[in-house]
């Protein structure tokens, strides 16, 4: 088994390195149709068909990302253009290396640089050439690979229509239940993720553009939109977007500290704040990936792919962590995916999110107990306190809730009470408030 999967592994990355051209706008192909299947989806519970649905989403797509790339190109060739500007920066980084010499630890180090090369120096060598023609190649370069993704989608979205007609086809029998079921765990888990990561990543990219033009540094539309990109890269993409808007404020602002500082202060705040706390409120926890597995796969997808390989990277193993965790045969890998070990309360949370329990959370619930020796006071208090968050956050109570919510007021001498005022359907004021004094109760326990 181990040989096999080591020739396996091997054939992959080789794969990989050299279909590179082919391999990489597809897999951006399927990024994009994940983050259009919210919206698509939404459309077609609205009125929209399939098709309207997808061609409209795919429209916006266009639209947005073709306005975004002129804005943005606009803006660096403008910057590259003016040559008082950059001969201002070059000025300022000679004074930063000088000032540099004198500074602890890396006084050594900057005094012994090769200083003679200039900003514009160092980014030709990088592959950033300045000038109309290398621009307007990297234009030239950058339509054609744009149109190639745009392919591959057109592809994906018609061949996701027609896949489960094959599937029914090829299996015949409960093969297409099983495979709807699968798909529709699947679907629901991947839709909360990517809804949750772009719009976060939105937002942290949004409030990094404002910050920039606020203060005055250049490219501030770059910058915010290189936030939004970096930013599915967790834990470490938001730092890496906000290194170069920090290295252009060093040069305009050297002069005034306060403000410098003051910059920087709010740009690590700004991720801070949408990455540690927004995210993990709105999706009601942090992305559960083993620190150790995220730490390969994006220095792997990093040295395959290069940015674009570490940004679709991490979505992905996100994708097939959820893709896992649905399939009873896989469920264990998923478990050695997570960061952390299976949690009761989380896994009622879950279930009860939609206010119903199907057969599939119910068997992955009977196993948790069973595996964690869980006796059945602590099962009943944990789905009476999931069925009272889900029941408030919905402000209605399905029946398997009021079951649930029932068997826990027993426990605690509240059952006539509550068989009394708590009734399927929407909450009533008492209703509601009796279901916030009991979740309180539970808190405090």
């Amino acid at each position: 088994m181990v040989y096999h999967g080591l020739v396996i592994a091997a054939l992959v990355i080789l794969s990989a390195q050299l279909l590179e051209g082919v391999l990489k706008p597809l897999f951006l192909a399927f990024g994009l149709y994940f983050v259009l299947k919210p919206g698509a989806d939404w459309l077609n519970n609205h009125g929209f068909s399939t098709l309207q649905a997808n061609g409209t989403m795919l429209l916006l797509l266009i639209l947005a990302l073709s306005l975004i790339g002129l804005f943005a190109w606009l803006q660096v060739d403008a910057f590259l253009s003016d040559e008082v500007k950059i001969g201002e920066l070059e000025l300022a980084y000679a004074n930063l290396l000088m000032t540099a010499e004198n500074w602890p630890l890396v006084g050594d180090y900057v005094e012994n640089m090769d200083t003679s090369q200039s900003p514009s120096k160092i980014l030709a060598d990088m592959g950033v050439e300045i000038g109309s023609a290398s621009q307007l190649a990297s234009l030239s370069g950058m339509v054609f690979n744009s149109l190639t993704v745009l392919f591959f989608l057109l592809f994906i979205i018609f061949e996701a229509n027609l896949l489960p007609g094959r599937i029914e086809a090829a299996f015949p029998g409960d093969s297409l239940g099983r495979f709807q079921n699968i798909a529709e765990r699947a679907r629901d888990g991947i839709n909360a993720y990517i809804v949750v990561k772009t719009g976060v990543s939105i937002g942290t990219g949004v409030c990094a553009g404002i910050l920039c033009l606020l203060f005055g540094i250049d490219l501030w539309f770059v910058w915010a939109i290189l936030a939004i990109i970096l930013n599915y890269v967790p834990y470490i993409g938001s730092l890496i977007a906000s290194v170069p808007p920090m290295i252009l404020g060093v040069l305009m602002l050297n002069d005034q500290p306060m403000f410098l500082f003051s910059f920087v202060g709010l740009l690590v705040a700004n991720q801070q704040f949408w990455g540690g706390f927004v995210e993990t409120k709105w999706s009601g926890e942090a992305l559960d990936l083993s620190p150790v597995l995220l730490l390969l796969v994006v220095a792997f997808s990093y040295w395959l792919w290069g940015i674009v390989g570490m940004v679709i990277s991490v979505p992905f193993t996100v994708i097939i962590k959820i893709v896992l965790d649905t399939v009873d045969q896989t469920r264990p890998l998923a478990v050695l995916m997570s960061e952390r070990s299976p949690d009761l309360q989380k896994v009622w949370n879950d279930a009860l999110r939609d206010g119903r329990l199907d057969d599939w959370e119910f068997t992955r619930l009977l196993e948790l107990q069973r595996n964690l020796d869980i006796d059945e006071s602590q099962m009943n208090r944990a789905a009476g306190r999931a069925a009272m968050i889900s029941a408030l956050e919905r402000d209605s109570m399905s029946p398997i809730e009021r079951e649930f919510i029932l068997k826990h007021s027993r426990a605690v001498s509240m059952h006539k009470d509550a068989s009394s005022v708590l009734n399927s359907g929407a909450l009533s004021p008492m209703a509601r408030e009796m279901l916030e004094s009991m979740l309180s109760c539970i808190e405090e326990e």
